[in-house]
């Protein structure tokens, strides 16, 4: 058997364990799943195609596919490194691209303010990558395992637009706002200008409300916006985007997402975990 044939084996043998309820908005698009799991049509919707189209990956009849579409299914399928090699191997012939990893350096101090927070917490650079980030940011924002930028997930990547409530009045405007206006004031900062790119080859709309858009946000810090946790099925949650620079160093930003109903009663949430604390 050929290669590429083989990557339906293994796309197989990783649909089928995994927990779809842990996906970002998927039980809000396709509702709560009692068995583990993902089928080849939500694989499609989930990675941005046509059903059709990801049958014939999985029964080797595309030929090289597209870096990005291999690593939506990485994303989606929560593959580890040596499963992403793999997945890479069989289906373009050459090993995955590495991923991005920005050369900022983070304080131990404020590392450790970071990791003892019981909300999502990151710090990211002038240019929106991600620096560090904590356990609760991992459970609530997968993607930020895989070394990605902030801006691009955001305005970019089709599971962005499921765990998004609301996902181009609230989210992508004022985030492409912010990002407009950084590029404008950082000329120079070459990175910014690289993403500021990429957003635009990837995504038409994204692109349109850099290039159109009039609305003007500078910071996020202090909106309230909805979306979706993984492990809480169509539940939608309110967070509180709290956002602070170091004095030392105003290049980084350290993001903080609050429940916005905080200090609320504590209940158990499916599983266990206190609803206070699922963000």
């Amino acid at each position: 058997m050929s290669s590429n044939h083989r990557i339906g084996d293994f796309l197989r043998d990783w649909r089928g364990p995994r927990d779809p309820n842990q996906v970002p908005g998927f039980t809000a698009k396709f509702g709560h799943r009692d068995r583990l799991g993902i089928t080849q049509a939500e694989m499609a919707v989930l990675t941005g195609v046509t059903e059709g189209w990801y049958r014939r990956l999985e029964s080797g009849r595309i030929d090289r596919p597209k870096t990005e579409w291999l690593e939506r299914i990485v994303r989606i399928l929560d593959l580890d490194e040596a499963q992403r090699h793999t997945l890479f191997v069989y289906a373009r012939g050459q090993v995955p691209p590495p991923l991005y990893r920005p050369s900022g350096t983070v304080d131990p101090s404020t590392s450790a303010l970071i990791q003892v927070q019981p909300w999502p917490a990151y710090l990211s650079d002038a240019s929106w990558d991600v620096l560090l980030y904590n356990a609760a940011c991992e459970q609530d924002w997968p993607w930020m395992k895989h070394g990605i930028n902030v801006m691009i997930w955001a305005l970019t990547y089709p599971e962005a637009r499921l765990q998004l409530i609301d996902w181009e009045e609230d989210w992508a405007k004022p985030m492409a706002s912010q990002l407009r206006l950084a590029a404008a004031e950082q000329p120079e900062n070459r990175r910014l200008a690289e993403v500021v790119a990429e957003i635009k080859e990837r995504d038409r709309v994204a692109a349109r409300l850099l290039t159109d858009d009039l609305t003007t946000v500078t910071h996020p810090d202090g909106d309230r916006r909805w979306l979706y946790l993984p492990g809480h099925g169509d539940e939608e949650f309110e967070v509180t985007f709290r956002c602070f620079a170091p004095l030392g160093d105003r290049t980084q930003r350290l993001m903080l997402v609050v429940p916005s109903d905080y200090p609320a009663p504590i209940h158990a949430a499916p599983g266990g975990r206190p609803v206070a604390d699922a963000l």
